[in-house]
C-alpha cells in the first residue's frame, strides 16, 4: 500500500531530498481528514484528529472546507496548526533523542519545562548555560577578575551558616547580581542593610528572616557554586543619603562586572519568590498512536517572547514594569530571567529557553544597539546617529516603566547614562555633556520629545496618567519632567531653527548622571517665537482612530484663524478648563527646526510654552509635530499653517 494520499503518513517524498531538521509542509481539509480515516484507517490521520480533539471539541460544516496545516522535519516534533481558531500544536515523543520503533521520524522528541523553576533540572540546565557561555563566548568573557562592589553577600554553602554581609575592600572576585521587584511595602516585607543593622549584617543575615525573593536569589547563587551575591536593598546602606548616591552611581559597574544576573522576572515583590510554577510546564496531552503513546503541547515556541527584557506588550512580566530593571538587564552580559512561562538565558551571543526554542543573537536584532553600549570594543563603535537612535530607544523603553518613587527618574538611568558617555567617548573626540536626560551634542532635536498618544498607549497600562510630579526633579524641557511613557520620533532631513545660548544641570549628589539640584538646567535659547495664542479641546468624533488624541481629546493651538495640532505634556492634568481658560492668549510657540522634503514642503517644528511670573522665562507645556497628516483637514490651510513663524522676530528667552 502506498503512503496516504491526504497526510503522506506524515513522511512527504519530499523530505527524503531535504537534511535532517529542515521542515516542509502538509496541507488538506478537514473534510478530506475525516474521509482517510473513515475510508483508509489511515493511523496518522487518526493522529492528527486525535491530537485535534485535545484542544477542539466542536466542529461546524464551516469548518469542513478549511485547511489544516502541517509542518514536518525528521528529527523534530510534528507541528499541527489549525489557524480558524488560532490552534498551534506539537506532537512529539519522550523516548530522549531516539525514535521509537514504529514511530514516524517525523515525530521527533522535545525539550519539556519543568513544572517549577526550583527542580533540579532547572538548576542543571542554568549551571550548563553558564559554563557554556563562560568557556565558549568571547563576547561575553572578560579578560580580568572584576573587582567586587563595596559591599556583597558571602552566601556559603547551604545547610552550612547563614549569609553574611561582606566589605570587598578593593578584592577582585566573582559575583551575582540580583534584578527583581522589591514590591509594595504594604504588602511585601523588605528587609534592608541600615545604619542600625549594618553591624549585625556584617556577623549574619538570617536566611529565615529573609524575605522569599532574596532567600531564592542565596538558593540559585548556592547551586550555582558562586559565593558573592549583590542585593541592592542589603549592600547598600538603606536611609544613608551619602552612602545610596556613591554606591547608586556604581550601578553601572555592579552589573556590567557581574559573573552573572539573575532576573525575577516573575516576581512582582520581595514575598513572591523567585522560584516558582511555570506555565510551560503544564503536563502533556496523551494520544494513542498504533502501541504508542505520543504527546501532544502547544506549540510554545508561538508563545515566545524573545524580546522580553523590553515588556512591550499588554501583559507584561512585572519585571519589566520596573525602571530601574532596565539598565540592570542592559548593562548586564549574562542574564538568568526566572519568567512565568520558564527558564531563559539571555547573553551577548545567545538567547536560550528550557523549552528549547532558542536563537542565536543576530547583528541587526532588536538588542545590537544594547550590546554595543554594553561591549563596543568587540560590537563596534556606534555612528552618531546610531548613538542617537540608541538613546532615544532607551527613553522610550525606560519611561514606560513605574518607579517607586518620583525623585528617582533620572538616579534610575544613571547607570546607563554612565556607560552611554563611555561609548560616546569612543565615538567622537569631542566631550558630551548629560543635561537631565538629554545629551548637549543632541540637544535641540531631543527637545521634540512627546508623551505617547492613545493610540500608542494601546498596547500600555491603561491606568497611566500623564502628570508632572509635585515635587521638582527636571525642567520642563525635559523628558524626566514627566511621569508617563515619552517618545522622540526621528526625523530626517531635520534642520535646526534654534540656537542653544546657554544651559547647564547641576548634580545634587555625587553622582553627576543622577539627580539634579533644584530649579537648575534653565535652557536660555534663541529661535523664532510667535505669541499669542491659545489652547483648543475637541473631542474625538465617531470614526476617528486614536492617533494624536490624549485621553480621548485633541489638542490645538489657535491664532486668529489659525490652528495647529499639538500634544501636551500632560494630558487633562495640566490642561484642565480651568487651566484652558487661565492661558487665553498667553501661549507662545518656539520654532525648533523644520523638516524640508523635495516636492513635499516644509513643515515646522516646534515647542508650546506659557509665560511665567519672570519676564522671558516659559515653561513647556506641549509640542507641535507635523506628523498627523490626515488632521491637516482640521487645521487651517497648509500655507498658513507652514507660514506661522515666517513674520516671526527671533527672541532670547529662558525655559525652565
Amino acid at each position: 500500500m502506498g503512503p496516504c494520499i491526504t497526510c503522506s503518513n506524515l513522511r512527504p517524498p519530499i523530505l527524503s531530498t531535504l537534511p535532517a531538521g529542515k521542515w516542509t509542509g502538509l496541507f488538506f481539509s478537514v473534510s478530506d481528514l475525516q474521509s482517510s480515516i473513515a475510508t483508509t484507517s489511515c493511523a496518522e490521520c487518526k493522529l492528527i484528529w486525535g491530537t485535534l480533539a485535545c484542544y477542539k471539541t466542536r466542529w461546524d460544516e464551516k469548518d469542513l472546507t478549511q485547511y489544516v496545516e502541517l509542518k514536518v522535519a525528521v528529527g523534530k516534533q510534528c507541528q499541527v496548526f489549525w489557524r480558524r481558531d488560532g490552534v498551534y500544536l506539537e506532537i512529539f515523543s519522550r523516548k530522549g533523542g531516539e525514535i521509537i520503533p514504529g514511530m514516524p521520524d517525523t515525530i521527533g522528541f522535545v525539550k519539556e519545562v519543568a513544572a517549577e523553576s526550583s527542580s533540579d533540572s532547572c538548576f542543571e540546565l542554568a549551571s550548563s548555560w553558564l559554563k557554556t557561555c563562560v568557556e565558549c563566548h568571547p563576547a561575553c568573557r572578560s579578560e580580568t577578575l572584576q573587582a567586587l562592589p563595596t559591599r556583597v553577600i558571602d552566601v556559603g554553602a547551604a545547610g552550612t551558616r547563614d549569609p553574611f554581609l561582606e566589605e570587598s575592600q578593593g578584592r577582585s572576585g566573582q559575583y551575582v547580581a540580583l534584578s527583581y521587584c522589591w514590591g509594595d511595602p504594604r504588602f511585601h516585607n523588605v528587609l534592608k542593610t541600615t545604619a542600625n543593622t549594618y553591624k549585625g549584617h556584617l556577623q549574619r543575615i538570617d536566611f529565615n528572616a529573609m524575605p522569599r525573593t532574596l532567600q531564592d536569589a542565596v538558593t540559585i547563587t548556592r547551586r550555582l557554586g558562586l559565593q558573592y551575591l549583590w542585593i541592592d536593598a542589603l549592600c547598600i546602606i538603606q536611609g544613608d543619603a551619602d552612602d545610596w548616591a556613591r554606591e547608586s552611581s556604581k550601578m553601572c559597574d555592579v552589573y556590567s562586572n557581574a559573573q552573572l544576573t539573575i532576573a525575577g522576572d516573575n516576581s512582582p515583590g520581595n514575598s513572591h519568590g523567585i522560584l516558582n510554577k511555570q506555565s510551560f510546564g503544564v503536563p502533556p496531552k496523551e494520544v494513542e498512536y498504533k502501541d504508542s503513546t505520543v504527546f501532544i503541547r502547544r506549540q510554545l515556541g508561538r508563545e515566545h517572547d524573545n524580546f522580553a527584557m523590553i515588556g512591550r506588550g499588554p501583559e507584561p512580566e512585572p519585571i519589566n514594569c520596573r525602571g530601574w530593571c532596565l539598565q540592570e538587564a542592559v548593562l548586564s552580559n549574562r542574564l538568568l530571567r526566572y519568567t512565568s512561562k520558564e527558564l531563559f538565558w539571555e547573553c551577548n551571543e545567545w538567547r536560550n529557553c528550557e523549552c528549547g526554542h532558542s536563537s542565536a543573537l543576530i547583528e541587526k536584532d532588536d538588542e545590537a544597539s544594547s550590546r554595543s553600549v554594553r561591549k563596543p570594543e568587540i560590537f563596534g563603535t556606534l555612528t552618531p546617529p546610531e548613538l542617537r537612535q540608541n538613546w532615544s530607544d532607551i527613553i522610550m523603553k525606560f519611561t514606560e516603566r513605574q518607579l517607586g518613587y518620583d525623585e528617582d527618574k533620572l538616579p534610575a538611568l544613571s547607570g546607563l547614562a554612565n556607560q552611554f558617555a563611555k561609548v560616546q567617548a569612543l565615538a567622537t573626540t569631542e566631550k558630551d555633556e548629560y543635561l537631565a536626560g538629554h545629551w548637549r551634542s543632541d540637544l535641540v532635536i531631543s527637545l521634540l520629545w512627546n508623551v505617547e498618544d492613545d493610540r500608542s498607549r494601546d498596547t500600555r497600562d491603561k491606568e497611566v496618567v500623564y502628570r508632572r510630579p509635585k515635587v521638582w526633579r527636571a525642567p520642563t524641557w525635559s523628558w524626566a519632567s514627566i511621569e508617563g511613557p515619552v517618545s522622540v520620533i526621528p526625523l530626517r532631513h531635520f534642520r535646526s531653527c534654534l540656537e542653544v545660548v546657554k544651559v547647564a544641570t547641576v548634580p545634587s549628589t555625587l553622582d553627576p548622571y543622577g539627580k539634579i539640584e533644584v530649579m537648575s538646567g534653565r535652557l536660555i535659547v534663541r529661535g523664532r517665537v510667535v505669541h499669542g495664542f491659545s489652547i483648543q479641546i475637541a473631542e474625538m468624533q465617531v470614526g476617528e482612530t486614536y492617533e494624536g488624541y490624549i485621553e480621548g481629546k485633541r489638542y490645538a493651538v489657535s491664532l486668529g484663524k489659525d490652528t495647529r495640532t499639538i500634544i501636551p505634556d500632560d494630558g487633562m492634568n495640566e490642561m484642565s478648563l480651568t487651566g484652558i481658560e487661565s492661558l487665553e492668549g498667553k501661549v507662545a510657540c518656539l520654532l525648533v527646526g523644520v523638516v524640508e522634503l523635495p516636492g513635499a514642503g516644509r513643515e515646522d517644528f516646534f515647542l508650546v510654552l506659557r509665560s511665567t511670573s519672570e519676564p522671558k522665562v516659559y515653561e513647556r507645556v506641549g509640542v507641535s509635530l507635523r506628523r498627523y497628516l490626515h488632521h491637516r483637514a482640521n487645521e487651517s490651510n497648509d500655507d498658513a499653517v507652514d507660514g506661522l513663524f515666517n513674520d516671526a522676530v527671533e527672541e532670547t528667552i529662558t525655559i525652565s
